[in-house]
């Protein structure tokens, strides 16, 4: 008796050229996560520690990362692993960490001194 499902349940799977739907879908989100925060591959593979090559081939669906993989591309993107798979739509500031989107602002000291003393004033005695 075989363990391999049966083409039943295989029915309304899409296997593209260069890997599965699912991996390019997975491939899409994480460069457009990385774009919006900014980052390059080069960037964004060492934060996660894994290789540049590898980090590319993932986004063009062409290796599947294993569940390590994941996890440390998305702490490295500032997000959960279950943030990775949801909202197929294009990033926005919501979605990322306050940090993470400030850095994409590329602010320089004194914007970001203001900001500071905003967030201080806002905050001052709340804990």
């Amino acid at each position: 008796m075989s363990c391999a499902p049966g083409p039943q349940a295989l029915k309304g799977v899409a296997v593209a050229e260069g890997g599965s739907t699912i991996g390019s879908q997975l491939g899409r989100r994480i460069r457009a996560l990385r774009e919006t925060l900014a980052l390059t591959q080069e960037e964004l593979a060492e934060k996660a520690a894994i290789s540049v090559s590898y980090l590319s081939m993932i986004e063009r669906a062409q290796r599947t990362p294993h569940l390590e993989t994941l996890v440390s591309l998305s702490a490295a993107l500032g997000i959960t692993l279950s943030q990775l798979f949801i909202e197929p739509h294009e990033p926005t500031a919501d979605d990322i960490p306050l940090f993470a989107y400030l850095a994409t602002l590329r602010l320089g000291r004194k914007d970001l001194d203001a900001l500071l003393g905003v967030a201080q004033a806002m905050f001052d005695g709340k804990s």
